[in-house]
């Protein structure tokens, strides 16, 4: 069992534990014989309105944010994410959760970025929300993720096409991603470095050509259309990591003959 180093074990709480990261991080902890308590409003408890975050948070030591809004509205996400944080971070300080860690988009706080995106706006107010508030957090900051390719494929289709922007990237697995989001939050309570933990892919990749490989790959008649968007976040190498970063290890084309 992870301990806070004191002699105490650890207990982490995963906010969105039923979503595509929130569920790999909760495997990655208890293969780590952490004690997790999954947070969802599958388990009865809603980060939104707040009910059930306080028995959810009894013990805890670490609290992890995994929370996700699929919606391209910037209306809902920053209402979204500013009020879930808000309701977390009173609860935290009210069972004494020693840390917060928020996953968070490499980028999404930079106006550049955000003012293009809905979602990755609604991000940053999310950012903003935790740094103001009483409990220490780390954020881990992530380069978007292969499972996006196949998100966007299905996301606009005209007939026989999908329409996919081509996005520069340094995109990686999500499950490379959780696993990392897990050694950042069982590091030490007080060790954690300060600033944001980055984390990206092994290389800069088109998410348009990654679309159409996964669709080759799935032997679909369907046709992917890249659509250039060179003049603005999505195209001019805004989404990519600006400073040091952590390289996540596995390449496109081994998760993509890892799922077929």
């Amino acid at each position: 069992m992870e301990s806070t180093g004191a002699g105490e074990r650890r207990k982490v709480a995963v906010l969105g534990a039923t979503g595509q990261l929130g569920a790999r991080m909760v495997t990655h902890l208890r293969q780590k014989g952490v004690d997790v308590v999954e947070v969802s409003r599958r388990q009865g408890v809603d980060a939104y309105s707040g009910d059930g975050l306080d028995a959810a948070f009894d013990g805890v030591s670490t609290v992890v944010d995994c929370l996700h809004l699929p919606t391209p509205s910037r209306k809902r996400a920053v209402d979204f994410f500013t009020t879930t944080a808000r309701n977390v971070l009173a609860a935290a300080q009210r069972t004494g959760v020693s840390r917060i860690v928020c996953v968070t988009i490499l980028n999404a706080r930079d106006p550049e970025v955000h003012r293009w995106l809905g979602y990755y706006a609604g991000k940053a107010a999310q950012e903003r929300t935790y740094r103001a508030g009483p409990v220490p957090v780390t954020f881990v900051a992530s380069a978007q993720w292969y499972e996006l390719a196949e998100t966007l494929l299905s996301q606009l289709r005209l007939g026989p096409l999908s329409v996919v922007p081509g996005m520069r990237s340094r995109p990686l697995a999500a499950d490379d991603a959780a696993a990392f989001v897990a050694d950042r939050a069982l590091e030490p309570i007080g060790a954690a470095t300060s600033g944001d933990a980055v984390i990206a892919g092994p290389e800069v990749r088109d998410l348009a050509e990654l679309a159409r490989a996964i669709n080759e790959r799935r032997g679909e008649r369907r046709k992917v259309l890249r659509v250039p968007v060179p003049f603005t976040a999505l195209g001019n190498g805004s989404l990519l990591p600006r400073g040091e970063f952590t390289t996540a290890p596995t390449r496109f084309e081994d998760w993509l003959r890892a799922g077929s």
